[in-house]
């Protein structure tokens, strides 16, 4: 269970700060070369603009996620198997005890993994419009950063099955918090609170995301 869970919340942790230097960077790069202006002068709707910008990182960012969670998982087989008995005897009781994504489960952990990158790039993009150049921008996120470590220590140490209903509910209010639990939620077929949580993230990031449109239309 372990192996199966913790992959995740390490490659989304690193992909989410990839993504949010990122699209922070080309922002901050942009108002330092003095070509932003040129670009917000263009007959294209403000919103359009930071749309596709996010819509760009997200895809790439996913796709790294993709990436990275093959690599680790092979790694993290090759340090748990031992010889190939053992390795074959591990993945049949694995198996058996339904602890293996099926295509459902890899669509909702897919969904929730995306939600929660757009999500992120949303506040990123926020964050890099106040960024004056590529020096700030380390700083400039630092807070995103903060905010989604948080969840991954908590996660990575806390049970959320047997936590208090306070600490559960805090966790829950926190919208990175649903991709590093989306796969314990699947594993034990609770798929109401990961759709609960893609719902979440997508509304969270429809409200940045017009604010970051708000932001880039005023001069």
């Amino acid at each position: 269970v372990m192996q199966q869970t913790m992959v995740i919340p390490i490659v989304l942790f690193l992909v989410i700060i990839m993504a949010a230097q990122m699209i922070a960077a080309s922002i901050a790069s942009e108002k330092e070369n003095k070509t932003l202006e040129t670009l917000l002068s263009t007959p294209v709707a403000r919103g359009a603009l930071v749309t596709a910008k996010m819509m760009a990182s997200g895809i790439v960012a996913l796709v790294s996620a993709g990436a990275y969670m093959v690599g680790m998982r092979s790694y993290m087989g090759s340090l748990i198997g031992g010889t190939s008995g053992t390795s074959a005897a591990v993945g049949q009781a694995i198996e058996k005890l339904g602890l293996v994504l099926d295509a459902r489960g890899y669509i909702l952990l897919g969904l929730s993994v995306f939600a929660g990158i757009m999500l992120a790039l949303s506040v990123a993009v926020i964050l890099g419009a106040f960024a004056e150049d590529l020096k700030s921008v380390q700083i400039i996120i630092t807070p995103l950063m903060m905010v989604v470590l948080l969840p991954y220590l908590i996660t990575m140490f806390v049970d959320i099955n047997t936590a208090s209903p306070v600490l559960k509910w805090l966790i829950y209010a926190i919208p990175f918090s649903h991709p590093f639990l989306a796969a314990q939620f699947i594993f034990a077929q609770n798929f109401t609170m990961v759709v609960a949580g893609i719902i979440y993230e997508s509304a969270l990031f429809l409200v940045l995301a017009a604010i970051a449109a708000r932001i880039f239309s005023t001069d």
